[in-house]
């Protein structure tokens, strides 16, 4: 389930929308069958995505009926908010707006009242990265990496072309690189190669043109006298150079120097 779902009381919902779109009760996923129509569920969706913010009606009336009649789609989006509270809420153990709260204007999700993993992996990440800049190196680093462990992977993944989600996930994949990049330079620092390895192959899992990345994961195989995975590391790093007409950089001095194959 992942570092958000971590000791939640009993009662409580927790959401998860890094990666696939998961909705859990009492730490157990909700099935499928419980939600009443898809639109429900982009609804949940769309109040996820504004981060605690509220969702003005006629937002959601838009992004979930596009160029309908709102005549017609604004009883729909009752009966949507109701499956949304029914789902989270099954036995009516609160109020009808504990979860989500709605006025005549707008609907919110009381992220208060329960547990959403992008806005803990956010949080998570803002502190951890609070740390470095307040030079609590040691500590930092630590956080850092429950930080980026939290990162199931990018907002939504199967709402790839929803316009509505691509401001979170670009935010949230941009705060990510902020925190591997930084763990990556914490464990360079301490010459902790094995680290620095695997958080620059996170990166460049995400980023394959980060040129920073591909040198760091040279120099640290270099470092492990790793000098065969040092070397097809810097030939990969050429190569995606060459495919963005970028010169690569040098073989880091002082270190092996590797033998490229051609690129085209």
């Amino acid at each position: 389930m992942g570092a958000f779902a971590v000791d939640q009381p009993v009662g409580s919902a927790a959401i998860r929308a890094l990666g696939g779109f998961r909705v859990f009760r009492d730490g157990a996923p909700v099935p499928l069958r419980e939600w009443q129509s898809r639109k429900a569920r982009d609804l949940l969706k769309l109040l996820v995505s504004r981060l605690g913010r509220p969702a003005p009606r006629e937002w959601l009336l838009e992004a979930l009926w596009p160029e309908q009649d709102p005549s017609r789609t604004r009883p729909r989006l009752s009966v949507a908010l109701s499956t949304v509270r029914a789902v989270l809420d099954p036995k009516r153990r609160f109020d009808a707006e504990h979860y989500v709260a709605a006025t005549r204007d707008a609907v919110v999700l009381e992220t208060s009242m329960l547990t959403v993993d992008l806005e803990a992996f956010l949080a998570q990440a803002d502190e951890a990265l609070a740390l470095v800049r307040r030079g609590e190196e040691k500590v930092a680093l630590v956080a850092l990496t429950v930080a980026a462990a939290a990162y199931a992977g990018d907002f939504l993944e199967e709402d790839l072309y929803e316009e509505w989600a691509v401001g979170p996930r670009e935010q949230a994949r941009a705060v990510y690189l902020s925190v591997v990049r930084k763990v990556i330079e914490l464990a360079a620092a301490r010459e902790d190669h094995d680290t620095v390895g695997r958080y620059a192959l996170r990166l460049l899992e995400r980023d394959p043109y980060d040129e920073s990345a591909h040198l760091a994961l040279v120099t640290a195989r270099t470092a492990a006298r790793a000098h065969g995975e040092a070397q097809r590391a810097y030939r990969a790093y050429a190569e995606r150079m060459a495919e963005i007409d970028v010169t690569a950089a040098p073989f880091p001095k002082g270190r092996l120097k590797p033998t490229l194959r051609p690129t085209s």
